[in-house]
Parts: structure tokens; C-alpha cells; sequence
């Protein structure tokens, strides 16, 4: 059992985000404030702001990690648990460190060599067993030496967090914010660590410092730390994650005020409580203080949409783009207007589609809306091309080089779709060749 135990560890360990199925949070405003955060951050450090990408996955839990690239990855738990802004800029800046020292690559090297080392080990082990006639000895070679394997690599690991920390303390120093937001992140996380103290009591196992060593490491730094900033933009987005992913009644307890920001959270709490007056009444009230706000009206637009109320859904989705460009209020918009249903309409959603896709093509959603489109004005050959780049964005490659082949043949070689799903069977069979 114990062989298992530590060989499924050595399996997983450093790869593990990849087999988890992610729930992804979609929202303009929360992506473009992080967006914003990580664009600063990547400027202090040296990279190109414009490379900066967030992906913000639907998790309680306390993380954010880079896997390739230069993308982070933030659950939505980080931000409900912090308070302020320099504990977010302190965790970014702590992945970002992460892709300065171009530790994924790295630790991938790593992990092979721990992975070497355990295969032979249990290779050795099981000759030696045989040849002895004891099993018992086999085992004990076995796993001493895929413990020295794992001790190895996650003393690897732990040597890479504390990188990042000493670079993170830099980028914070750079752009003016306060270390006392690695102070409260560590305090957070610590409160955590109590609550699953039986798994923490053995530290040799753990990829990351103990978050008392990780304060030890940099104790010098936090020394006369300024205060942590109240920023207006960080403020606003916690109160709507708040608002929507954590529990009613615990959210009402926080945002119980008549601030913008208590409303704000309010208005989303009262409409997931179905108590639609009180909500309308808020985000309403919330627009006269911030008429040019535009999240206000793609919140407003949403709730309307989701009560079946699609004319003011439209109208007020139409004015969010006018205070703002956003493919994502573009593909809620033409959801709506989808909705409405006659074909002018529909060609007005296909427009809106079409921008959105410029930086939006590599998710589902408005594929899948642009077949709907297609079908609705009776043009099934466009509808299954948007059908071919869908199932590719959604992940299913077999059903999108079948459905682009077949439907290739019938497109006009001098049009878009003919061009678009040529190339998407070129990427199909790029992507074999890669696996």
C-alpha cells in the first residue's frame, strides 16, 4: 500500500492541474482588472505586459499557478479569502517569478530524472527480491530509493518557491505596493494548513516551504512594511466574487453597508435569493451613481436575460458596448438577441459574433451561437462549419476534423468559412503529429 501511496504521489505531484477537469469563470470585468494587475507586474519583472493572460478558475480553495506559457491560473477562493490588493499583487508576482525563472520547464526535467530514478529503482528491487527469495528486502530497496527520489525533487521544488518569493518582494518594492500583503496571504494560508494539520505533519512530503519558513526567508524585508492599499478596483471585483460564490447569508454578513461596493454585492446576493425588486432596485441605484459604468449595465443586461426579460436585456447589453469594447458583452449580447428571434435580429448577432471571435475563437460559445444563427436563416452548410470549430474548441477533435472534412467539400473556396476551416484542419493534424 505504501508503494502505491508513493508512487501515485511521484505520478501526479507536479502535473496534477492537468487532470483535473477546471471550471472556468468567464467575466469582462474581473478579467480585465486582474488582466491589469498582471500587465504592471509583468512590466516590473521584465516581460512583455501585452503576453500577460489570466484564467480565473471556479475553486474555493487558495491558489494560482503557471503551467507553460506565460498564462496564471487564479482560483476564485484566492481572491474571496484576501482583502486587500497587495495580497493579490504578491501572489501574482510570486507565479510571475515562477515564469522569470522558467521553472516549469525546469521542473519538468526534474520530475523525469525523479521518475528515472523511481522506475529503476523498483526495477532493482524486484531482481533483488527474486534473487534473494525475501521480498521484504526488495521492498526496502524500493522504497528508500524512490523516497530519495521524492526527497530530492521536492527539495527541487521547495528551492523554486523560495526563488519566487525573493523575486515577488522585488516586483512589490518596484511597483509601490506593500509587503504586508505576503504577510496577510501566509496568515490566510496558515489558517489552512490548521485545518488539515493531519496532512501537514509530514513536511518532507510537500512541493512548497511551510509558510512559517517562507516567512523566516524574507522576515528582513517585511520590516517597517507600509500599510496595504485600499484600491477601488480590487475592492469592486472581490465584492462580486463575493457576492457570487460563496454563501448568501455569509456574504450579506460582509457587505451589510450602503457603500457602492455594499450595494454591488448586495444587488447579485438579492437576485441569487430570487428577491428580484430589491435586486433591480440596487444595480438601478448603483447606475445613477456610475451612469458610464459599463459592468453595471452588462450585470443589468444579465439579470434581465436570465428572467426572460430579452428586449431590456438587449438595450442594456447595447449600452455596455458603447462604454466599452468587450467580446465577451458581444456574445451576450447576440445570445439575447438570438433569443429575440426574427431575422434581422439574428443577422445582427451573427455581426456581433463575428467580432467576437477576432479574440474569442478558441472557446465554444460563440460557435455554438454562430451555428444556432446559421440554422435560423436556413444556412445548413454554414451552420455545421461553425459546428466543425466548435466541437475544436470544446476539445473534440475527432467529431471537428470529421465534421470539417465532410463539410469542406461544400464551401466556396473564396469564402472565410472555407479558409477558417482549412486551417483548422491543418491545426488537427499538426496536433496528432505533436502527440
Amino acid at each position: 500500500m505504501y508503494m502505491k501511496k508513493l508512487a501515485l504521489f511521484l505520478t501526479l505531484c507536479f502535473f496534477i492541474c492537468h487532470a483535473q477537469a477546471f471550471s472556468l469563470i468567464r467575466d469582462t470585468e474581473v478579467e480585465n482588472i486582474l488582466t491589469n494587475y498582471v500587465q504592471q507586474i509583468f512590466k516590473a519583472a521584465g516581460l512583455p505586459p501585452e503576453n500577460a493572460e489570466v484564467v480565473l478558475i471556479n475553486d474555493p480553495t487558495i491558489n494560482a499557478f503557471v503551467a507553460g506559457g506565460q498564462t496564471i491560473f487564479i482560483h476564485t477562493g484566492l481572491i474571496t479569502h484576501i482583502r486587500y490588493a497587495d495580497d493579490l499583487v504578491f501572489v501574482l508576482s510570486h507565479e510571475t517569478g515562477h515564469i522569470v525563472g522558467g521553472h516549469i520547464t525546469r521542473g519538468m526535467i526534474e520530475y523525469k530524472k525523479a521518475q528515472k530514478t523511481a522506475l529503476i529503482s523498483t526495477i532493482l528491487g524486484g531482481v533483488l527480491a527474486v534473487a534473494s527469495g525475501r521480498p521484504d528486502a526488495g521492498i526496502a530497496v524500493m522504497i528508500g530509493s524512490q523516497s530519495s527520489a521524492m526527497g530530492t525533487f521536492t527539495a527541487y521544488r521547495q528551492s523554486e518557491e523560495s526563488s519566487a518569493d525573493r523575486v515577488a518582494v522585488d516586483i512589490v518594492k518596484k511597483l509601490g505596493y506593500s509587503l504586508q500583503g505576503f504577510t496577510n496571504t501566509m496568515n490566510i494560508i496558515r489558517a489552512e494548513e490548521r485545518l488539515n494539520a493531519a496532512e501537514d505533519q509530514i513536511t518532507y512530503w510537500r512541493t512548497h516551504p511551510m509558510t512559517t519558513d517562507r516567512k523566516q526567508n524574507i522576515n528582513h524585508f517585511l520590516k517597517n512594511a507600509p500599510p496595504p492599499k485600499d484600491e477601488k478596483d480590487f475592492q469592486r471585483m472581490r465584492a462580486k466574487l463575493v457576492a457570487f460564490m460563496t454563501d448568501e447569508k455569509q456574504a450579506l454578513r460582509e457587505y451589510n453597508g450602503t457603500g457602492i461596493n455594499d450595494l454591488y454585492a448586495q444587488a447579485i446576493i438579492n437576485y441569487r435569493q430570487h428577491k428580484l425588486t430589491d435586486a433591480f432596485q440596487k444595480i438601478n441605484a448603483l447606475i445613477v451613481q456610475e451612469p458610464d459604468n459599463p459592468y453595471l449595465y452588462e450585470l443589468k443586461g444579465q439579470f434581465k436575460f436570465e428572467t426572460g426579460q430579452i428586449d431590456e436585456a438587449v438595450q442594456n447589453y447595447q449600452k455596455a458596448l458603447t462604454l466599452i469594447e468587450a467580446p465577451l458583452i458581444r456574445i451576450a449580447l447576440a445570445q439575447a438577441l438570438l433569443e429575440k428571434g426574427d431575422k434581422k435580429d439574428v443577422s445582427t448577432a451573427l455581426t456581433h459574433l463575428e467580432r467576437a471571435l477576432l479574440k474569442e475563437g478558441d472557446t465554444g460559445l460563440p460557435w455554438r451561437l454562430m451555428a444556432t444563427a446559421y440554422d435560423r436563416l436556413n444556412k445548413p452548410d454554414l451552420a455545421q462549419y461553425a459546428m466543425a470549430h466548435y466541437y475544436y474548441a470544446i476539445g473534440k477533435n475527432k467529431e471537428a476534423q470529421k465534421t470539417a472534412e465532410k463539410i469542406i467539400k461544400k464551401l466556396a473556396k473564396d469564402s472565410i468559412a472555407y479558409q477558417r476551416t482549412d486551417d483548422l484542419l491543418v491545426r488537427i493534424k499538426s496536433n496528432k503529429k505533436d502527440d
